[in-house]
């Protein structure tokens, strides 16, 4: 009788341990199936983006282990006057046209809440006063990767530019 009973409260204990942390698995976004964004899908977006002067196009947004991926295009026409920085959001821009001077870094200051833009995401984003931090020349065929956390901004376009964004939200377990 006692090693039933104690057996019923070490399965009782098991239980209430491991059904909080399967149900917070069962629960999150299903992992689809790979996704891919045919050339001629971004470039008709792209296209697009450049004949309406819009800044920021989504193309897809796909769930993985973990977050979200979302792949988009920005055609930029002019240079930014604040930093953005992002808590939970890594970037990686592959720059097809245009050139610029991209700073990232430094001191973050007279930090702002933005949403950035909100059909890209829920992440928290911020402008910020960006002091000091690392000045590199973009171009075609340039790829740059910014780190969830890091301030950045274009302080100068020798022309408009555009990009393929490619952003990597991390979403919190339900």
């Amino acid at each position: 009788m006692k090693t039933t009973i104690r057996s019923r409260v070490l399965i009782g204990a098991m239980a209430a341990t491991l059904l909080p942390h399967a149900l917070a698995h069962a629960q999150s976004p299903a992992v689809s199936a790979a996704a891919v964004v045919k050339a001629a899908d971004w470039q008709a977006t792209m296209s697009r983006s450049v004949a309406g002067n819009i800044l920021d196009t989504k193309v897809n947004e796909t769930p993985v282990k973990g977050g979200l991926v979302r792949v988009g295009i920005v055609h930029r026409t002019a240079a930014e006057n604040r930093a953005l920085m992002h808590e939970e959001l890594t970037e990686i821009y592959q720059i097809i046209e245009g050139s610029g001077t991209l700073v990232t870094g430094g001191e973050m200051q007279e930090q702002r809440a933005v949403s950035d833009p909100p059909n890209l995401g829920d992440t928290p984003s911020y402008f910020v006063t960006q002091v000091g931090g690392e000045t590199q020349e973009i171009g075609p065929g340039d790829v740059v990767v910014l780190p969830a956390g890091i301030p950045h901004r274009f302080s100068v376009l020798h022309s408009p530019m555009s990009y393929i964004i490619y952003r990597f939200e991390v979403t919190p377990s339900p």
